[in-house]
């Protein structure tokens, strides 16, 4: 064990090394394509040199997460801990398939203005922040740093109205969310002098919550709330997701909603452990609300990509449930359930990409009729996509419900696990037919024929594979999400400990 001075520049920024090396490779990028950046060649550099930031930044993710750190004192505002390093590690993985997914698609779609990569990899450092903050402060620069890229990246496809719409409400209600997280803070610091997550969870574990600190709490709750897209604050998410590039929607729906549901444990689980009977309903009320809502309206949807984005707020809704259980087991069933809803995502969004064009908002199940019998392998991967969001046994999405299902049966809540059993069930009516329009019906004569590239293909074959690999053989991942949420010093410890 190695201790780390986190209040010196070098152990700062040791603390920070993959961070600071993807912000480092983001400005590299950003120089070479201020003078190489009018061809597609250009851009398929830049996507190469960003790719190679990330696999960079993954190698000092990999020594910190192996040289065993260990801070000194308690006020520092970055966690040095295995439930950061997982959360960064995830979001890298979002963010290499994101990149990959692009090569292709920018050039499809004639996206070619120099700053979409560099913008890309400032939305991940900011993602990095964001989960690995133990300060509100560095919670709120991290959010903002992803936010404002995101906000670009959304209205990137100029030429299309709904791109541009979708950037403009994604601006103004992500400017919304962000002022009810800055004024929460301020609560929370006017009611604890300080913004330190840790010392917030020591000065209110000296006696009940103040009335300011439990207006900031909830003025938190609804800012975070907004960023991941949970009901009642989703009304953003549906004609965002649909108006956004395709690669960019996948990109929103794991990246973002990955750090901000980091962000949000480790703030409940370090800060407000002791304020958990003040908290608990209103995430219970959040997380059920989402899970009803955004699996029926998900159910009259026609176009996929409108589909899959009801389909998130309903996943907003498993992970939230993940969390009000305030335990460690939670907070692993949170990281594990997370890695599998980006591996599936991900791939998901990618096939999307691959069989339309002008941002796929025409995707029907009539468009992919007839898939399985054209590209075989294509619908196999688009098919253990919708098992694994569905819950499906042998899929890795299956182990992600049934770990929160542990989870809250260790903290005696049948009804809250009663209903998500039965809003998965609900889901079945819209995985299902995309399934058995792929396989059950006739292919028209308009059907794309869903061509990829290399790049896309690597990353369809790797994450359908990590999928049904972790499906039948959990352990791996199982024991490194387990024992990494152990760190949270406000998880309330499991009953009974899936693994020992």
């Amino acid at each position: 064990m190695q201790t780390i001075d986190l209040a010196t520049a070098g152990g700062a920024t040791l603390a920070l090394l993959p961070e600071v090396v993807l912000t480092g490779a983001a400005l590299v990028v950003l120089l070479v394509l201020s003078w190489r950046h009018t061809t597609a060649e250009d851009s398929r550099l830049a996507g190469y040199l960003s790719l190679g930031g990330v696999g960079l930044s993954a190698v000092a993710l990999a020594y910190l997460w192996t040289a065993d750190l260990q801070p000194l004192g308690l006020a520092h505002m970055i966690a040095v801990d295995t439930f950061r390093y997982a959360a960064v590690a995830i979001i890298l993985i979002a963010t290499a398939a994101t990149i990959l997914l692009s090569l292709q698609y920018v050039e499809r779609e004639r996206l070619l203005a120099p700053e979409y990569y560099c913008l890309i990899l400032l939305a991940a450092t900011g993602m990095m922040y964001l989960a690995g903050a133990t300060d509100l402060i560095v919670s709120f620069l991290g959010l903002e740093v992803m936010s404002v890229a995101v906000y670009v990246l959304v209205g990137f496809n100029r030429g299309s109205v709904f791109s541009a719409e979708a950037a403009l409400k994604y601006f103004l209600i992500g400017a919304f969310a962000s002022a009810f997280l800055l004024y929460g803070i301020a609560l929370i610091y006017g009611a604890t002098g300080t913004t330190n997550i840790m010392e917030i969870g020591a000065r209110l574990g000296q006696g009940n919550i103040p009335v300011l600190g439990a207006l900031g709490l909830g003025l938190l709750l609804i800012g975070f709330g907004f960023k991941v897209a949970a009901v009642p604050f989703h009304m953003w998410a549906p004609d965002v997701y649909d108006g956004a590039p395709t690669p960019i929607t996948g990109f929103m729906a794991t990246g973002v909603k990955a750090a901000g549901v980091i962000a949000l444990t480790r703030i409940l689980f370090d800060g407000f452990s002791h304020s958990i009977d003040l908290w608990q309903p209103v995430v219970a009320a959040l997380a059920i609300a989402s899970m009803v809502l955004g699996n029926l309206v998900a159910l009259s949807q026609r176009s996929l990509k409108r589909m899959l984005a009801y389909s998130s707020i309903a996943h907003a809704g498993y992970l939230l449930t993940a969390i009000w259980t305030g335990s460690s087991l939670g907070a692993g069933a949170t990281l594990l359930y997370i890695l599998a809803y980006v591996l599936t995502t991900l791939a998901t969004f990618g096939i999307l990409a691959a069989l339309g064009r002008g941002g796929e908002r025409d995707v029907t199940l009539d468009t992919i009729a007839g898939l399985g019998a054209r590209r075989p392998w294509l619908a196999f991967a688009l098919s253990a996509c919708m098992l694994s969001l569905l819950g499906f046994p042998g899929t890795l999405g299956f182990i992600g419900k049934w770990t929160i299902l542990m989870a809250i049966v260790n903290q005696a809540h049948a009804a809250l696990g009663i209903i998500l059993v039965l809003t998965s069930l609900v889901s079945a009516g819209y995985y299902l037919p995309v399934i058995m329009s792929m396989y059950m019906k006739p292919a028209s004569a308009t059907s794309p024929e869903g061509k990829m590239s290399g790049a896309g293909i690597a990353v369809i074959v790797v994450t359908v594979g990590l999928l049904l690999v972790f499906g039948f053989w959990p352990g791996p991942v199982l024991g490194i999400a387990t024992n990494s949420a152990r760190v949270l010093s406000g998880a309330v410890p499991s009953v009974n400990a899936l693994v020992r």
